[in-house]
């Protein structure tokens, strides 16, 4: 494998790659967070604090292990490299899940804040046809390169930390203490389990933090540039994530709050009037569809690594001249047009929840492949020495802590599709197995380095 062949002027810099990985955990959480967590309650808390913890384990494993062995594909290579092929088909597949899934979720949201200006949206049907052509245009944008859609990025999460900065900050003059401690925990279950399904949810916000690990086929000067903006990306995202929702909690009425469309567009209309509302819905629009051109790079990567390794239908590697996977980006295309149809609710937050829970539990696979992988591979270089080594091990079991944790919390019906998605793995990778076999071939790494 290695690095794309790409020039250097199609690839993100340590800014670009900073913004694409802060826009790509914010944007796909941010904006319907407040909605989900209301109804949680302000016990809440307890679970961002248990998921910024987890989160900052997970970024610093990744981030060491892309500075020790950096890889197109990234956390899927690595798990490849420590594990062998069967368990880099199993990672890739779930990987490849989550972020495509994750991107339906993500439209669901913007098609949320666009219903604020047209009620229309609130329909099922119309709301899925917004979100299949806006689906679209982006698949069209993304096929110009990295850096296309990093540019188009940069200006779309600028709107984005206009709008939670601006409500983050500038909401806590309107912020109501009676009103955030209305609802304490209002799950109806114990605060254990309640704090352990908001961990679960606030990770969604978090999904994407090895954005800049799994790019590093599109980045310039990837053993620096990945590390630093991973940490960046996640420091950003922390303070925006925690300081806007809960001001949101403090500024709209709780029963209001859980059936919002659009929660940051709703406390500007508390704060200013119907105009701020609505220009903090238009931003909120911008910044949320922003944010999957991004997605759209990321859900491509993991695919192409596979297909590389003979893993995946090779169609998943082909690229275009701007190192585009076109022909990957059109089939999850089409799978998510499925999705967002099969999905769709009049009730777009509990369509939100849902689809998020789903991409959650397909993601936590991957990461807990990749949270292992580390120690194997710094055993298997000859860094088990000293304290680093050591450092990186506590960050390993408390990644794994975090992520056992979320994995309950997702829900029942989350974790059964999750352990149906693992099953079909198997006879697939027979499948994947027996063709190379007719052709003489071995499941091998191409370039293995551990």
């Amino acid at each position: 494998m290695g690095s794309v062949s790409s020039g250097s002027a199609h690839k993100m810099g340590v800014v670009a790659l900073t913004l694409v990985t802060a826009s790509n955990m914010m944007g796909s959480g941010v904006f319907m967070l407040p909605t989900n967590l209301a109804g949680v309650g302000y016990i809440s808390l307890w679970g961002w604090v248990l998921t910024i913890v987890g989160v900052i384990a997970l970024a610093l494993v990744f981030a060491k292990t892309s500075l020790i062995t950096p890889r197109t594909g990234g956390i899927v290579a690595y798990a490849s490299d420590a594990f062998g092929p069967f368990i880099g088909f199993q990672t890739t597949v779930c990987y490849w899940i989550s972020a495509w899934v994750g991107n339906v979720a993500l439209l669901v949201a913007g098609v949320g804040y666009l219903s604020y200006f047209f009620p229309e949206l609130k329909n099922p049907m119309y709301s899925s046809i917004a979100a299949i052509v806006i689906l679209w245009a982006f698949v069209v944008l993304a096929s110009f390169g990295a850096r296309t859609a990093s540019r188009a990025q940069s200006f779309t999460a600028s709107c984005m930390l206009l709008v939670v900065l601006g409500v983050g900050a500038v909401g806590w003059f309107w912020f109501d203490p009676q009103m955030f401690t209305e609802v304490y925990n209002g799950t109806g279950r114990s605060d254990s389990s309640a704090i352990i399904s908001a961990a679960s949810i606030a990770l969604w916000g978090f999904l994407g933090v090895e954005s800049a690990v799994v790019s590093t086929g599109q980045v310039d000067n990837p053993e620096k540039t990945v590390p630093k903006a991973t940490v960046y990306g996640l420091l950003i995202a922390s303070v925006c994530y925690v300081g806007s929702c809960s001001v949101i909690m403090g500024l709209v009425p709780h029963s209001e709050l859980v059936n919002s469309a659009a929660p940051f567009a709703d406390a500007a209309r508390y704060m200013f009037g119907k105009t701020a509302g609505n220009i903090a819905s238009a931003l909120s629009i911008i910044a949320c569809f922003g944010s999957i051109s991004g997605w759209l790079i990321l859900q491509s990567e993991g695919p192409r690594a596979g297909a590389q390794q003979g893993l995946f239908p090779q169609f998943f590697a082909d690229t275009n001249k701007r190192d585009v996977p076109m022909k990957s980006l059109i089939f999850t295309g089409v799978l998510m047009s499925l999705v967002l149809m099969m999905t769709a609710s009049p009730n777009l937050a509990k369509q939100f929840e849902v689809v998020i829970l789903m991409s959650v539990f397909a993601s936590l696979l991957p990461y807990m492949y990749a949270l292992i992988s580390l120690p194997i591979i710094m055993v298997s270089k000859k860094l088990n020495r000293g304290r680093s080594f050591m450092f990186y091990c506590v960050m390993v079991v408390i990644g794994m802590i975090y992520s056992i944790f979320a994995l309950l919390g997702s829900g029942t019906d989350s974790m059964f599709w999750g352990v149906v998605m693992m099953m079909v793995t198997i006879p697939l990778f027979c499948f994947v197995a027996a063709g190379r076999s007719k052709k003489g071939e071995r499941v091998l790494y191409l370039d293995k380095k551990v």
